[in-house]
C-alpha cells in the first residue's frame, strides 16, 4: 500500500512538472520594444544609401535649374594698329564687342525637357530604393521575430526541464526510478540545451541582420513585439493593369524611356544652326583726321551644319531609346512573374497554416496531454512520454517556422503588388 501511494505521488509530481514544462514561455527581460512599422520607419530615417539616393534627386533638380538659364553674353575688347612711338588715343583702333548667343531654334526648350525627365527618373529611382529597403526590413523583421520565438520557446523548455532533471535525480537517490530512466531524462535535457544554444545564436544573427538593414549603428538587443500569429484577411488577386500601374519598377523603367526619348529629341534639334548676335563699339583713326571716329558695329553669327549634322549622336540616342524600351518590356515580364510567384507562395503558405500547422499543433498538444495522463496513471513508460513531449516541441517549432514564412509571404506579395504593409 505504501509503495502504491509513493508511486502515485511520484507520477502525479511528474505530471505536474511536465505540465509546467510546456505550459508557457519564460518571462522576457526588460528590453527596448520594436514593432514592424517602427523598424521600417527607423530604416527610412537612418539608411545612408537612401539618403545618398535622395541627393541624386537634388542633383537632377540642380541640373534642371541650370538648363533653364539663358547663356551668358561674351564681351570682347581689342586694339589694332599698335606700333612703337604712336599715340594711343590718336593712332590705335579700339574695338569692344558684346556677343549674345541666341537659343531660338528649340534647343533650350529641349534641354529643359531632358532635365525634367531626368528629375522624374531619379525620383522614381529613389522610390524604388525606398521600397526595396522597406521590403528587406520587413523580411528581416519576420526572420528575427521567428528566431526570437524559437529562442524563447527553447529557453523556457530548458529551464523547466531542469526541474524535471532535479526531480528525477531526487527520485533516483531514493530508488523510485531506475538509472536508465534518469539517463534518458538527462540525455533529453542535454539535447534541449544544445538546441537552445543554437537558437540563441540564430536569433542573435537574425537580429543583427535586422538592425543592419535598418541602418543602425547600435546593435543592442531589442524585443520584437509584432504578433507572429497575426492572421490578416485573405489577400485577393488584383488586375494586371492595376499591378503594372502600382509597381515602382514600372514607373522607373517608364521614366527611363521618357528620358531617353527626350535626349533623342535634343540630339535632333542640336543639328540645327547656332545663332549669335554681335553689337559693339569701334573707334577708328582716319587718315585725314587728327582724332578718332566713334562708330557702332552689329552682326549675326551662324554655324553652318554642312559636314557635321550630329549624325552619330542622333543614332546613339535612337539606339538608347530602343534599349530602354526593351528594358521596359523586360521589367514588365519580371513584374508579372514576381507577382504570380508571390501570389502562389502566399496561397500555399496560407493553406499550410490553416490546414496543416494549426491542426498539427493541436494534435501534438492532445497527444502530449494523453501521454501525460497515461504516465501519471502508470499506463505508459517514460520513453513514450518523452517521445510525445518531443513531438509537441517539434510541432511548436514547426508552427513558429511556418508562421514566419507565412508573414514573409505576405510581405513578398505586398511588394509584388506595389503596396506597403496592410
Amino acid at each position: 500500500m505504501k509503495t502504491s501511494v509513493k508511486s502515485f505521488r511520484y507520477r502525479f509530481g511528474m505530471w505536474a512538472l511536465w505540465w509546467a514544462l510546456f505550459s508557457g514561455l519564460a518571462p522576457c527581460h526588460a528590453q527596448s520594444r520594436l514593432t514592424l512599422q517602427e523598424a521600417v520607419n527607423k530604416a527610412l530615417e537612418s539608411r545612408a544609401s537612401l539618403k545618398a539616393e535622395a541627393e541624386r534627386v537634388s542633383i537632377a533638380q540642380g541640373a534642371e535649374k541650370q538648363a533653364e538659364r539663358i547663356a551668358n553674353p561674351v564681351f570682347q575688347f581689342e586694339n589694332q594698329n599698335l606700333r612703337p612711338g604712336e599715340t594711343y588715343t590718336r593712332d590705335v583702333d579700339t574695338y569692344a564687342y558684346l556677343t549674345q548667343p541666341l537659343d531660338v531654334l528649340g534647343k533650350r526648350k529641349q534641354r529643359i525637357a531632358v532635365a525634367e525627365e531626368a528629375v522624374g527618373r531619379t525620383q522614381a529611382g529613389y522610390e524604388l530604393i525606398k521600397r526595396q529597403i522597406m521590403q528587406s526590413v520587413e523580411l528581416s523583421y519576420w526572420e528575427a521575430r521567428g528566431a526570437q520565438e524559437k529562442r524563447d520557446l527553447l529557453k523556457a523548455t530548458v529551464e523547466n526541464f531542469q526541474k524535471i532533471i532535479d526531480y528525477q535525480s531526487a527520485q533516483l537517490g531514493v530508488g523510485a526510478i531506475s538509472e536508465q530512466d534518469f539517463l534518458r531524462v538527462q540525455l533529453e535535457g542535454e539535447r534541449l540545451k544544445i538546441a537552445a544554444n543554437l537558437a540563441v545564436i540564430e536569433a542573435t544573427r537574425a537580429q543583427v541582420q535586422l538592425l543592419k538593414d535598418m541602418g543602425q549603428i547600435n546593435f543592442s538587443e531589442v524585443l520584437l513585439t509584432e504578433p507572429l500569429d497575426a492572421n490578416p484577411s485573405a489577400i485577393e488577386p488584383i488586375d494586371i493593369a492595376q499591378l503594372l500601374t502600382q509597381r515602382i519598377e514600372m514607373k522607373a523603367a517608364t521614366a527611363a524611356v521618357e528620358e531617353a526619348q527626350a535626349k533623342s529629341r535634343l540630339q535632333d534639334v542640336s543639328a540645327r544652326p547656332d545663332l549669335s548676335i554681335t553689337y559693339g563699339y569701334k573707334r577708328t583713326q582716319l587718315v585725314d583726321a587728327t582724332s578718332g571716329v566713334n562708330t557702332a558695329t552689329a552682326g549675326l553669327q551662324m554655324t553652318l551644319p554642312i559636314t557635321d549634322r550630329n549624325q552619330g549622336n542622333r543614332a546613339a540616342a535612337s539606339a538608347e531609346v530602343r534599349r530602354q524600351q526593351q528594358l521596359l518590356a523586360a521589367t514588365e515580364a519580371d513584374v508579372r512573374a514576381d507577382y504570380f510567384g508571390a501570389l502562389q507562395e502566399y496561397q500555399l503558405r496560407r493553406g499550410e497554416v490553416v490546414e496543416t500547422l494549426q491542426p498539427l499543433r493541436e494534435h501534438a498538444r492532445t497527444i502530449s496531454e494523453i501521454a501525460q495522463a497515461a504516465y501519471a496513471q502508470g499506463g505508459t513508460d517514460l520513453l513514450r512520454l518523452l517521445d510525445a513531449e518531443r513531438a509537441q516541441l517539434d510541432a511548436e517549432l514547426a508552427y513558429v517556422q511556418g508562421m514566419t514564412e507565412y508573414q514573409q509571404s505576405i510581405s513578398n506579395l505586398q511588394a509584388a503588388e506595389g503596396v506597403g504593409p496592410q
